[in-house]
């Protein structure tokens, strides 16, 4: 694909921040907030961390498969911090998902060929993937610093602070 002629929108760079990917998310995925402190932050987060995708092409950012979600409701839920969070979207296997969004974007692929992907190696890889993405949840969840408080933002956090993208403890994105 040739996005030279495009407008892009990388989510992924240091203008942004993990929130910003998470506001975009709760703006176009279904999410089941049941807790009301995960129904505050997707107000909290689309009114203050939300960017308009509306004029742009193309978005990529940080996937948003099954095992993202996990940690993106965790951080809604207040049981992880911003940097938890962060954390895991850097993972190195979670990748980066691209989304194709006006017809300009769709006229520029090309087809470039196929490869087959036989189920018994993609399963395993993606079992693979998806367990080493539960084992780093669980390790976060179970961190602990010493009896000192943990280190970072959780939700609650940045409600009541009214912390804005701009504040420097909110880790900066970097392409995966």
């Amino acid at each position: 694909m040739d996005a030279e002629y495009l407008k892009v929108l990388q989510l992924n760079i240091p203008d942004y921040t993990v929130l910003n990917w998470m506001a975009v998310l709760l703006e176009h995925r279904l999410f089941a907030l049941k807790p009301p402190v995960a129904r505050r932050a997707r107000a909290f987060l689309t009114a203050n961390f939300g960017i308009s995708v509306d004029d742009y092409d193309l978005i990529s950012g940080y996937r948003a498969n099954d095992s993202c979600f996990a940690f993106a409701e965790a951080f809604l839920n207040n049981a992880i911090t911003a940097e938890h969070l962060a954390r895991s979207m850097r993972y190195e296997k979670s990748g980066e998902q691209i989304v194709l969004k006006s017809k300009l974007a769709f006229s520029m692929l090309r087809y470039g060929g196929f490869e087959p992907a036989p189920k018994e190696i993609c399963l395993i890889r993606r079992r693979s993937r998806d367990e080493q993405a539960n084992q780093m949840y669980q390790t976060i969840l179970e961190e602990e610093t010493d009896g000192e408080e943990t280190a970072g933002l959780f939700i609650q956090d940045i409600i009541r602070e009214d912390i804005g993208n701009d504040d420097p403890r909110l880790p900066r994105n970097v392409s995966p």
